[in-house]
């Protein structure tokens, strides 16, 4: 007697451990991740053309996944339906800036722009003494033929640029003296060989140069802004004068809803604009956007204002053409093709040399120029993988000092055209004049994937925080109002076990919460509405649990048993049926989120997992306290609330007690 009584009391003792410490995670802060519904956030529709395999599809779903995860949002909900893609991401708008201490000493420009910060203000007071204005090299560009100014001919160095006047020679072709190696489509010729001389030796340069201010390791100053640099150096001297170093005390930082780190700024302004950056509109343009950057040989430039730019038509140039399986990459890799690039030229270029997924990594850096030359801003260091390396190599072999230019095109829009100055193998540079979000958005785009399949915006939806606070207050206010009736119904009806019901259930929802909380920082499960219904449905087959055995304890007694000898048999056919009706919920939950999508998943999740839970309560929970409260006999006994008159076994006043068989 003494051993099973322990064991009754260790069970119980053991679910108070597991209550108590569910508890104790919520005040800790491990609190269910809200879907968005309940959250606020956005949701977008991707379609694909009919048709797409379903393997693309789920490329595509992986990578939208991943340049997801690159931005530090809430956690995504992602959905594959035939060749359609549903994106949810709670909590999008919910970032925060925290405003925390830290003494430094900065070097802040005009208008508070700040470049550069210390610890001491030693060490701010020496930096600022060693920066200076330097000259810096934009490039040096091929001059003195007319065909030039329409299709410049541009290099980063002075040293490149003569190597390529070097490289161009006279020969006939035809009837005419050409200039061979001159890096144009065409190669300008004249009717003599004298003229054709003439014109080489007409050859010369021109340097595009800034007044960039540079700090003591030779570094571009740089601020949110971009670089500090200046066509006239009396601007750059200028924004050096005003630079003065200024003792900060405190700095505001952005951290996203998913509580990643987005930078810290001096500013609360400042912060608030990068906030802004990772907000909605431009999350939506990196996860739609196909960023297949593809290489392709220039055959021939094509400048506004000349008769064939205006003839020349561009290869898929609508967004109904590029959602056609015609403008697919197969469709094109192999073709001809005539791109737009970034400064309002038209490109035609050979099939496809390069792709994308031959690098393995990309970083967006800001690039100050050099000795060498280059253009100071933001660009995009790669490496490539094993086979790519390969490929550039072999690319890059053949055009190397042919005056070749090889463009890199993404989503079929040309954003640089270099001359292959060199071979390149393992790493390599992406220039075209980026920002620094583009730079970073490409960087992103390019380390997720790039997606395998134009998809197109079919519906985006935006849900305000608000109305998912609304939603969330009327679920847990439709599930405490329900619990509560519940709670006194069972008191009214059952006494002293409607009092173990209301514990049994309490327990029940805290465990409930735990699991959901559990499984939203394991595998990323948001809590939607549907959710919050499945757990009030689930409420409600938690009290037919305990109803089936205590009505069944009712019948035990009326045929004559004590409460003490009924409750063992009581609940042993009870269990029965409690598990029979679980397992058919729990078997139609379980297809119901086999054969569901979206939101109706959760609703299925929460209602076979509130179910399985049950089993659990009432076994180790229901099952023991009943127990231990049939062995007190002053429990058993107590007048208008006890054992016996909760199952309706305490004779009324002047009735004869009930004997074995149910008679008077």
């Amino acid at each position: 007697m003494r051993a099973s009584s322990r064991n009754l009391w260790l069970s119980v003792a053991f679910v108070g451990v597991l209550v108590a410490g569910s508890l104790g995670a919520f005040v800790a802060g491990i609190r269910p991740v809200l879907g968005l519904d309940l959250e606020g956030g956005v949701s977008v529709v991707l379609a694909a053309p009919d048709g797409t395999p379903k393997a693309v599809m789920e490329r595509a779903l992986e990578n939208i996944r991943n340049r997801v995860d690159a931005f530090g949002v809430g956690e995504p909900l992602l959905f594959l339906s035939g060749n359609t893609i549903e994106v949810q991401l709670p909590g999008l708008a919910r970032g925060s800036i925290e405003e925390r201490a830290k003494d430094q000493y900065c070097m802040e420009g005009n208008g508070g722009s700040v470049y550069r910060c210390f610890a001491t203000q030693s060490e701010a007071a020496t930096e600022l003494d060693a920066t200076t204005v330097k000259t810096v090299l934009n490039s040096v560009c091929l001059s003195g033929l007319s065909e030039f100014d329409s299709s410049p001919q541009c290099f980063g160095s002075r040293k490149d640029a003569n190597s390529a006047i070097q490289g161009i020679s006279v020969a006939k072709q035809g009837g005419q003296w050409c200039l061979a190696a001159t890096g144009l489509a065409t190669d300008p010729c004249f009717d003599s060989k004298d003229h054709a001389s003439a014109a080489l030796a007409a050859i010369g340069t021109t340097v595009s140069q800034s007044y960039c201010v540079q700090g003591s390791t030779g570094e571009t100053l740089s601020t949110e802004a971009g670089a500090s640099c200046f066509p006239e150096k009396a601007q750059a001297t200028e924004a050096l004068s005003a630079i003065s170093v200024q003792h900060q005390t405190r700095e505001f930082c952005v951290i996203s809803s998913a509580g990643k780190g987005l930078g810290c700024f001096l500013t609360r302004d400042a912060a608030q604009a990068q906030l802004q950056k990772t907000g909605q509109e431009r999350l939506l343009q990196v996860i739609g956007t196909t960023a297949r950057l593809e290489q392709r040989e220039v055959l021939q430039i094509l400048a506004p204002g000349t008769s064939e730019f205006d003839s020349t038509p561009v290869t898929c140039a609508s967004a109904t053409e590029q959602a056609t399986t015609q403008c697919s990459f197969e469709a094109l890799k192999e073709r001809t093709v005539v791109f737009m690039g970034q400064e309002g030229d038209k490109y035609r270029l050979g099939p496809v040399l390069i792709t994308g997924d031959l690098i393995k990594r990309a970083t967006a850096v800001y690039s100050t120029g050099g000795q060498n030359g280059g253009v100071p801003g933001w660009q995009i260091d790669f490496t490539t993988t094993s086979a790519g390396a390969s490929t550039f190599s072999d690319v890059t072999t053949r055009l190397k000092g042919s005056g070749k230019q090889l463009a890199i095109v993404v989503d079929n829009v040309v954003i640089s055209a270099p001359t292959v100055q060199g071979v390149i193998s393992s790493n390599g540079v992406i220039t075209g004049s980026f920002t620094k979000a583009r730079a970073q958005d490409l960087a992103t785009q390019l380390n997720s994937g790039a997606l395998p399949v134009n998809l197109k915006k079919e519906q985006v939806e935006t849900v305000s925080p608000t109305l998912g606070r609304q939603s969330l207050h009327q679920g847990l206010v439709a599930g405490v109002v329900g619990l509560i009736l519940l709670a006194l119904y069972l008191l009214f009806y059952y006494r002293l076990l409607g009092l173990v019901a209301w514990l049994g259930m309490t327990i029940w929802a805290v465990l409930a919460m735990a699991l959901v909380s559990i499984a939203g920082r394991t595998f990323g499960y948001a809590l939607t509405l549907a959710g919050v219904a499945g757990l009030v449905i689930s409420l409600g087959v938690t009290a037919d649990s305990y109803i089936v055995f205590f009505e069944r304890l009712k019948d035990e007694v009326r045929h004559g048993k004590s409460p003490r000898a009924a409750v063992q048999p009581a609940f042993k056919r009870a269990y029965r049926t409690i598990v029979a009706a679980d397992i058919v919920t729990a078997l139609a939950a379980i297809i119901l989120y086999v054969t569901a999508i979206s939101s109706v998943r959760g609703f299925a999740l929460t209602l076979g997992v509130a179910t399985l839970l049950d089993l659990f309560v009432v076994y180790f929970f229901k099952r023991p306290t009943v127990f231990l409260i049939a062995r007190n006999e002053r429990l058993v006994n107590l007048h208008g609330f006890g054992l016996t008159s909760g199952v309706a076994a305490e004779p009324l006043r002047g009735e004869p007690v009930p004997v074995a068989g149910g008679s008077k």
